[in-house]
């Protein structure tokens, strides 16, 4: 898992959380009060929020709708979450069954890490390097 993965709070706007996520090379950001955990967006939640400039939208309404739009209004409340204690086979079939790239890892209600898609592919490729050892 990330540990102390990036995150924002529930007033920033759809233009800095697509930032953060474009800079980062993420797809998930939590969504936190202090270190509490209050929900999780994404980068296709961002995309389905935005108006389509294919639809005759001006540059300057697309714009002012991202900067003026916050993840609270967006974000998913209550996410699906895993402790470190869960168990990775557990954890990834959550990832399967639910759908999600990418689920919060939680000490309580705080937040302590992201375990995504790709850790559990790193994980794989080690397994499957170790069998063909």
């Amino acid at each position: 898992m990330t540990t102390e993965p990036i995150s924002i709070g529930e007033d920033t706007s759809m233009k800095e959380a697509a930032v953060l996520l474009r800079q980062h090379h993420i797809r998930h950001l939590p969504v936190v009060e202090g270190r509490v955990l209050v929900g999780i967006v994404t980068d296709r939640d961002i995309r389905k929020a935005s108006p389509s400039l294919l639809s005759g939208v001006d540059t300057s309404k697309y714009e002012e709708v991202l900067v003026d739009t916050p993840i609270s209004r967006i974000m998913t409340r209550e996410p699906f979450t895993v402790t470190v204690d869960t168990d990775l086979r557990e954890v990834v079939q959550l990832l399967i069954d639910k759908n999600i790239g990418g689920i919060p890892v939680v000490d309580g209600k705080e937040l302590i890490g992201m375990f995504t898609e790709v850790h559990a592919l790193k994980v794989l490729v080690n397994v499957l390097s170790e069998v063909a050892q």
